[in-house]
C-alpha cells in the first residue's frame, strides 16, 4: 500500500547570485624571503551536496512498506497489537510523497527547469519500469487464477484478446496490475505538474505559509469526507469517477507533496530549525503517536471495523504519519552528521539507496511467493511468522533486484543504468548464481515451490548475465593487447 521514490542523483547547482566568501586580509602578511619557496594554499573542499539524512529516511520508509505488507498478508483483524504497527507503518505512503516533493525542489530551486527534458528524463527512469513490472504482474495475476492455461485462453478468440487488452490498460491507467503500483502512477501525475508547482514556488515568495495553510485545509477536508459517503456531487458522471479512483490520484497528497516541496525550497531554514528543535520535536512526535495509539484501541474496543480504524485516509491518522515522519528526518539529520565517508555504513547506505526503488517494484512478487509458506504456519506464534516472512522477504527481494542491477534489463525493471560490466566480477557472480540455483531447488523440493521457482529463475538470470559480461570482458582484454610486430 506504498510507495518509492528515485534516488537523488544530482547536487543542485550553485547559485548563479551567490556570494563569494571574501579572502583573508592581506596588509598584515609577513613578506616571506626572496629564496623560500611560495607554499600553495590549500584547496577548498567541494560542498558535499548529497542529501545523506535522504538516504537515511528512503531506507527505513522502504523497509516499513515491506513490513507492513507482510502484517496485511498474515495478521488477523483481531491482533490488535499488529493491526497497530501496521497502522503507523502507513506513514510510509505518505512520506513517500514528501520525498518525492523534497527532492525534485531541492535539484531545481537554484536552477531553470526545461519542462520537456525534465519530463523526458523522469518518465524514462520511472515509465519504463512501471510498464514492465505492470506487464509482469498483469501475466502473474492471470498466472495464479489459472496457470498456463490462463494465459494461453488470452489469445484464444479476438474477445478474449479484447478483453486482455482492455484489462491491460486499466492497470497501466489506475497502477491495479499490483497493490503498490499506485505509487508510481501518482508519481507520474508529479512530475506532470512539478514544472508548474516550481514556477508557483519561484514567483510566490513571502507567501509560502499561505499556500501551505490553504494545501492544509483542502487535505483535511478531502481526508474527512474520503472515509464517508461521497457528496451528491461526486455520486455519478465525470466527478463519480474521479472520487472513485481518487487514492490513485495526487490530490489526497497534496499537502505532503506541497511540504516537501517547501521544506527543499527553504533548506537552509528548515534544515537548522530541524537541528536545534531536535529534541522538542521528537518529543512532541512520540506524544502524538501514543495519543493515536491510544485512541485507535479505543475505536476499536468501542466497535469500529479495523479496517477503518486502520485506514490510512482518516484524518486522525495522519498527525501519526507526520510526527513519524519528522522523527525519521531528525534521525536522519544525526546520521548525516555523524557518518564516515567511506565507512562501512556508509557504504551500506549509498548501496541500500541505489537499491531502494528497485526493493519496492519487486517485494511484492517476493512475498506473495513466501506468503504460500506462512500461511501454512498460521497456528505459529504470530511474531515468529511476522519476523521469518519479513526476514525471508527482504533477504529474496534483496537478490534479486542484485541480480536485476547487474543484468542488461536493469533500467527498464530497476530504473538505473546496469552496473558498469567492466567492473563486475563474473566469475563470483556465476559461482553465487550456480550456489543460488542449489538452493532454489532445494526449496523447490522441500519447502515451497513457487519461491523455489523464483529463486531459480533469478539465479539463471545471474549466471547468463556473468557469461555475457565474461564474453565482454574477455574481448576487451585480447582488443587491449598490443599488436605483435
Amino acid at each position: 500500500m506504498v510507495n518509492a521514490q528515485p534516488k537523488i542523483d544530482d547536487a543542485p547547482e550553485r547559485r548563479p547570485d551567490a556570494i563569494e566568501e571574501p579572502s583573508a586580509p592581506t596588509d598584515t602578511q609577513t613578506p616571506q624571503p626572496a629564496d623560500t619557496a611560495e607554499v600553495p594554499a590549500p584547496v577548498k573542499k567541494k560542498k558535499d551536496g548529497h542529501l545523506y539524512q535522504i538516504d537515511f529516511v528512503r531506507l527505513f520508509t522502504f523497509g516499513g512498506v515491506i513490513l507492513d505488507h507482510v502484517i496485511l498478508g498474515l495478521a488477523p483483524a483481531t491482533a490488535m497489537a499488529a493491526q497497530g504497527l501496521g497502522l503507523l507503518l502507513r506513514y510510509t505512503r505518505y512520506c513517500f510523497f514528501a520525498l518525492t516533493g523534497f527532492v525534485l525542489t531541492y535539484q531545481y530551486r537554484n536552477r531553470e527547469l526545461h519542462a520537456p527534458t525534465f519530463w523526458r528524463r523522469r518518465y524514462k527512469l520511472i515509465g519504463l519500469p512501471f510498464v514492465v513490472w505492470s506487464l509482469f504482474y498483469w501475466t502473474n495475476r492471470h498466472y495464479q487464477q489459472g496457470g498456463w492455461d490462463a494465459i494461453r485462453g488470452i489469445f484464444t478468440d479476438g474477445a478474449s484478446e479484447r478483453l486482455a487488452l482492455k484489462s491491460l490498460a486499466y492497470d497501466l491507467v489506475t497502477g491495479n496490475a499490483a497493490y503498490h503500483l499506485y505509487f508510481l502512477s501518482v508519481s507520474m501525475q508529479i512530475y506532470l505538474v512539478f514544472p508548474a508547482v516550481l514556477w508557483v514556488l519561484k514567483r510566490t515568495w513571502g507567501y509560502h505559509r499561505y499556500l501551505l495553510a490553504a494545501s492544509l485545509t483542502f487535505h483535511i477536508w478531502l481526508l474527512f469526507h474520503m472515509v464517508r459517503p461521497p457528496l451528491s456531487f461526486f455520486e455519478s458522471g465525470v466527478p463519480g469517477l474521479i472520487w472513485r479512483y481518487l487514492g490513485v490520484t495526487l490530490f489526497p497528497y497534496q499537502f505532503f507533496i506541497l511540504a516537501g516541496c517547501l521544506a527543499a525550497y527553504h533548506y537552509e531554514a528548515f534544515s537548522g530549525f530541524m537541528r536545534r528543535f531536535r529534541r522538542p520535536l521528537v518529543l512532541v512526535a512520540l506524544v502524538t503517536i501514543i495519543v493515536t495509539l491510544v485512541y485507535f484501541v479505543y475505536n476499536v474496543d468501542q466497535g469500529e471495523e479495523m479496517f477503518r480504524a486502520t485506514n490510512v485516509f482518516m484524518v486522525h491518522n495522519a498527525f501519526a504519519f507526520v510526527a513519524i515522519i519528522v522523527i525519521l528526518y531528525v534521525c536522519g539529520t544525526i546520521w548525516q552528521d555523524r557518518r564516515s565517508s567511506g565507512s562501512i555504513a556508509d557504504r551500506f547506505m549509498r548501496t541500500a539507496a541505489d537499491r531502494s526503488f528497485g526493493i519496492y517494484l519487486a517485494h511484492v512478487i517476493v512475498l506473495s511467493t513466501v506468503l504460500v509458506s506462512s500461511r501454512e504456519h498460521l497456528d505459529a506464534p504470530l511474531w515468529i511468522n511476522l519476523l521469518l516472512t519479513y526476514l525471508v522477504t527482504v533477504l529474496g527481494t534483496v537478490y534479486l533486484v542484485e541480480v536485476l542491477r547487474r543484468s542488461p534489463i536493469s533500467l527498464i525493471t530497476t530504473g538505473r543504468e546496469r552496473i558498469d560490466w567492466r567492473i563486475q566480477r563474473w566469475g563470483r557472480s556465476s559461482f553465487v548464481a550456480v550456489v543460488g540455483g542449489a538452493i532454489g531447488f532445494g526449496v523447490y523440493e522441500s519447502v515451497n515451490s513457487e519461491l523455489g521457482v523464483l529463486i531459480t529463475a533469478t539465479s539463471a538470470l545471474l549466471l547468463l548475465s556473468a557469461i555475457v559480461v565474461g564474453v565482454k570482458q574477455s574481448n576487451a582484454a585480447h582488443d587491449a593487447k598490443p599488436a605483435r610486430p
